[in-house]
């Protein structure tokens, strides 16, 4: 309360008297609100009050705030109000985890309406669709049986959008995106060099897959770390391509390093493919095969320590190359024998589910009540298939939408990444990695679930790359306005240009 007064003191000084009396009136009652808040409930006014400081924090500086989500996007935060869901549990649960979700939404969305340039991006063709699917969705929440869980996938689907409309509506400076891209890996450097032993060291890691050591991330599960560090990887390594810099193919080595030992199979998946999507585009558009190469390299050397872990817990065994010529020739005996750990027995169900709606869907959320129906024993009733998930919930239009919108972003950043230049190639090729990765993941877990983790850095890098791309065209008009004023200069006897100076 003392502190509550000084700060009311301080902030009445240079008002007016009526102003005063406001500003310190308000400060009391909120300080009042949050002594009997922290008496009665402390994690839930914890949570209110940083949802107030985003929301204040996102207004003021939104790029900065961006950057802070970025930085500790993989982290479980849920320790900070007392575990994994465990307030409102008979609402589904709610932690620090959702309470970013609630507040960073909120706040971005506050920051589309107020800053007129953010807000247009909503309605420019690179944007369209995305903003399209987010307003279907929150249409069938209007018919979903599970609209509370509706709402969260919608917050969730629409984070990365959020992400990228204050990005490209902001458009900061070159400096200023390269800032951004530092702070991202230098936290990756923090996490892999100084967090994650430490989780080790306390035993963070679970022992599974013929006794390997499966590791878990920042108190997270392993799937969601190890989609992070796939974005990771793509960051470093493009860095590492547009610099020459030895530190940042050491840290795209430390993070194929954790990957590995999270023995994550569609992160196996989903690294290779982003890996060679990121190749093929720099030589294909901007004629240079060292990217390709140097794609090739690393998804070697995460290939090799990880295939038999990724073999070995799909198939039973690691098989020999001519076990695994004949396994490919019967694509049907492969599939059959894949160990795919009970995610079958859910697709069948939410398959059967989306027949009653193919073209609308049952609603946002549903598949959950249908997983919670027809198997009440599972402790995380999702379908692990995010494909599957939308068509069962938002029918063939959500499906529909959500391929346009991924096609529309990474057309536009296919049509910036031929510039050449060093910022728009650090983010457009990791962002055509990230958006290859998200159609991998998608096929077997629950992407759309991880959006501190992963898919706010496909918006991010979407985002950036036109922001970028942007900064290159401001330079340029400047250059040729720079030039039409020489040219106009020149052509003016020097008696008049003498005349005009004095």
């Amino acid at each position: 309360m003392r502190l509550a007064l000084r700060g009311a003191l301080t902030l009445t000084r240079s008002a007016d008297d009526w102003q005063k009396r406001l500003i310190t009136a308000a400060i009391l009652a909120a300080a009042a609100v949050a002594s009997a808040g922290l008496a009665l409930s402390p994690f839930l006014t914890l949570g209110a009050v940083v949802g107030a400081v985003l929301t204040l924090f996102a207004l003021t500086k939104p790029l900065a705030l961006v950057g802070l989500m970025l930085v500790i996007g993989p982290a479980d935060l849920s320790v900070m109000t007392g575990g994994f869901k465990s307030m409102f549990e008979h609402l589904g649960g709610l932690d620090m985890n959702g309470i970013r979700l609630l507040g960073m939404s909120g706040a971005l969305g506050l920051v589309v309406l107020a800053d007129r340039q953010v807000g247009r991006q909503v309605f420019s063709r690179n944007a369209f669709f995305y903003v399209a699917l987010v307003a279907w969705g929150a249409v069938t929440l209007a018919f979903s049986p599970a609209p509370l869980d509706g709402a969260r996938l919608l917050l969730k689907i629409a984070y990365p959008l959020l992400v990228f409309l204050v990005l490209v509506g902001l458009s900061p400076e070159r400096p200023h995106l390269d800032r951004l891209m530092d702070a991202v890996l230098i936290g990756a450097a923090v996490l892999c060099l100084v967090v994650n032993p430490l989780y080790l060291a306390f035993g963070s890691f679970e022992r599974e897959i013929g006794g390997w050591i499966r590791l878990r991330g920042v108190g997270a599960h392993q799937n969601p770390f190890a989609f992070y560090l796939v974005v990771a990887v793509l960051m470093a390594f493009v860095r590492f391509t547009t610099r020459g810099q030895v530190r940042y193919l050491l840290l795209c080595a430390v993070c194929s390093f954790w990957m590995v030992l999270t023995i994550t199979r569609i992160a196996f998946a989903a690294a290779v493919v982003a890996l060679l999507a990121v190749g093929i585009i720099s030589a294909v558009l901007t004629r240079q095969t060292r990217v390709l190469i140097g794609a090739l390299v690393v998804g070697a050397l995460i290939a090799v320590p990880l295939a038999p872990l990724v073999l070995e817990r799909t198939l039973g065994f690691v098989p020999t190359p001519g076990e695994m010529i004949t396994l490919l020739q019967s694509p049907r005996s492969l599939i059959m024998s894949m160990n795919s750990e009970g995610r079958n027995f859910l697709w069948a169900f939410v398959f059967q589910a989306w027949l009653a709606s193919p073209m609308f869907g049952i609603g946002l959320g549903a598949s959950t009540s249908v997983l919670r129906l027809h198997l009440p024993g599972i402790p995380n009733p999702v379908v692990h298939n995010d494909y599957l998930r939308l068509l069962a919930e938002a029918g063939v239009i959500g499906v529909a939408l959500f391929a346009t919108a991924l096609a529309a972003w990474l057309i536009a950043v296919l049509k910036v990444v031929s510039l050449r230049d060093r910022t728009v190639q650090e983010y457009a090729l990791p962002a055509v990695g990230s958006i290859a990765a998200l159609s991998v993941i998608g096929i077997t877990d629950n992407a759309f679930d991880y959006y501190g983790p992963f898919t706010q850095y496909v918006g991010f890098l979407c985002g950036g790359a036109l922001a970028a791309a942007a900064c290159v065209r401001r330079a340029s008009v400047r250059e040729e306005t720079g030039r039409e004023q020489e040219q106009v200069i020149s052509t003016v006897p020097f008696a008049d240009i003498r005349r005009f100076a004095t």
